[in-house]
């Protein structure tokens, strides 16, 4: 019997909050406080929905930085209802947005007053991860959140989902990857005398690196076309890198962003809608673009300056870079999306998912303000019940896994794949209770992330193991 017709459908709903939303991503921004006063450009949130015969799977990104498990069991929920889509095979994951709203209060095992952080003027008075080691629960983000724009969101995630389901076509993939030059570098530069290097900072004299973690520096591009017109419909643009180039009081999807509009208008065909591009991050918990930023330009305050005059310049170099690192994971992307060899008109579509526990670290306790949903409070005592799940698109796979994974984890679970290709979506439905899952030799080295996050050292391998059982089960 001939098989049923690969079918595909995509869509989006813009789900920028209104001015005055507080903006999450830093303690305090360039102006003094955390308040959006305008908008660079809008957030969305997108999905894609795969079916083929008995399969079928949906992937949906937020141009935020990080959702929720509560959220994602609404949005699974309510698509589940209205569709034939089964809530375990909806992967639900974030851009990690450093530029839009709270969602959720968000975990971590030290005070945030005891962390050395960056000025308003850009300038940092000491080193990140000189702070103390010692386990103290604590929650940011508290009573940020605003719910009716939270409940706006759930509402268009559904939406778009349903659209996309609703507006299937005949469709067909392709998997393409190139290297992306100049943006991504490593944000974990320790130096001899153990503080971390950072270019915002006044480097210690004679103090050299001792070491610099590596980054992963492959665009990997998911393409799915129609496939009688060959119009392009989406595509998964997976690639490891903190999307932020400074902390403005705009909402903006960040580098993803400047990805939405120029390829969108690049791949748009006459009397089609424009394609949905989605960005899942992938492992970039050590991965910054940082050092490849024209810091003066736009971190520093000049001597001098006006407060007014030095924000305004900021801001407009703040849009320039953008415009530039973006330019360059796009031409990575067209890169990727020029050495796609081969279509696949009949991909298998399988889905899988797995709840397991990962260990904290000794003495944490989840502040009862950091959101979980109902089926994770039966976590046991210094454990935090989570989530992997894995969507199999013919010879390729998207892995949805929690937290900001290292690049070194990342390596690993690519290098247990069984799929000729893998795209790792980090972030992916339980943010708040985690944030950095590093291998267990990096805490070793303390600095920020390690002293920040709750999760044990022995995590991250965890994670990986877990998750590989996805693998071998799809």
């Amino acid at each position: 019997m001939e098989s049923s017709a690969f079918l595909a459908g995509a869509a989006q709903r813009v789900i920028t909050p209104q001015l005055g939303a507080h903006l999450v991503g830093w303690s305090i921004r360039a102006a003094g406080d955390s308040l959006a006063r305008y908008v660079h450009d809008d957030l969305y949130v997108k999905a894609l929905v795969l079916q083929h015969d008995q399969g079928a799977g949906a992937l949906v990104v937020a141009d935020l930085v990080g959702i929720d498990a509560v959220s994602v069991e609404q949005i699974r929920q309510g698509v589940a209802a209205q569709s034939e889509l089964e809530p375990d095979s909806i992967l639900i994951c974030a851009t990690h947005c450093h530029s839009g709203p709270a969602i959720c209060p968000v975990a971590a095992a030290v005070r945030h007053s005891e962390l050395a952080m960056v000025r308003p003027d850009g300038s940092m008075h000491t080193s990140y991860g000189t702070g103390p080691a010692q386990v103290t629960p604590e929650a940011y983000y508290l009573g940020l959140a605003d719910p009716e724009w939270k409940e706006h969101f759930v509402a268009q995630s559904i939406a778009a989902t349903l659209e996309a389901w609703h507006t299937r076509r005949a469709a067909e993939v392709g998997y393409g990857e190139a290297e992306v030059q100049g943006v991504g570098s490593s944000r974990r530069v320790l130096l001899s005398d153990g503080t971390w290097a950072d270019p915002r900072r006044v480097q210690p004299p004679q103090a050299e690196v001792v070491s610099r973690t590596q980054i992963d520096p492959l665009v990997r591009v998911l393409l799915v076309r129609d496939s009688s017109s060959q119009v392009i419909l989406a595509a998964v643009v997976n690639y490891g890198s903190h999307p932020w180039i400074f902390n403005a009081s705009a909402v903006s999807a960040e580098m993803p962003g400047v990805a939405y509009t120029t390829l969108g208008a690049r791949w748009s065909a006459p009397e089609a809608a424009p394609p949905v591009i989605l960005c899942p991050s992938g492992p970039a918990g050590d991965v910054t673009a940082i050092w490849n930023i024209d810091i003066e330009n736009v971190w520093t305050t000049r001597p001098g300056e006006s407060p007014a005059d030095s924000l305004a310049r900021r801001e407009q170099a703040f849009d320039h870079e953008l415009q530039r690192l973006g330019g360059r994971l796009v031409a990575g992307v067209e890169a990727a999306v020029a050495g796609i060899e081969r279509w696949d008109a009949q991909p298998a579509i399988r889905t899988g998912r797995r709840e397991f526990a990962l260990p904290l670290k000794p003495g944490y306790h989840r502040p009862p303000e950091v959101i979980v949903a109902g089926w994770q409070l039966a976590a046991p005592d210094g454990q935090h019940l989570t989530e992997a799940q894995l969507l199999q698109v013919g010879d390729s796979a998207i892995l949805a896994v929690p937290g900001e994974l290292f690049v070194s984890l990342g390596r690993q679970l690519q290098s247990l794949s069984p799929y000729r290709h893998l795209l790792i979506a980090t972030i992916a439905n339980d943010y708040g209770p985690f944030s950095y899952l590093a291998e267990a030799a990096d805490y070793k080295l303390g600095g920020y992330e390690l002293i920040l996050t709750p999760a044990a050292p022995e995590a991250g391998e965890e994670l990986v193991r877990q998750s590989a059982l996805l693998f071998n089960a799809a």
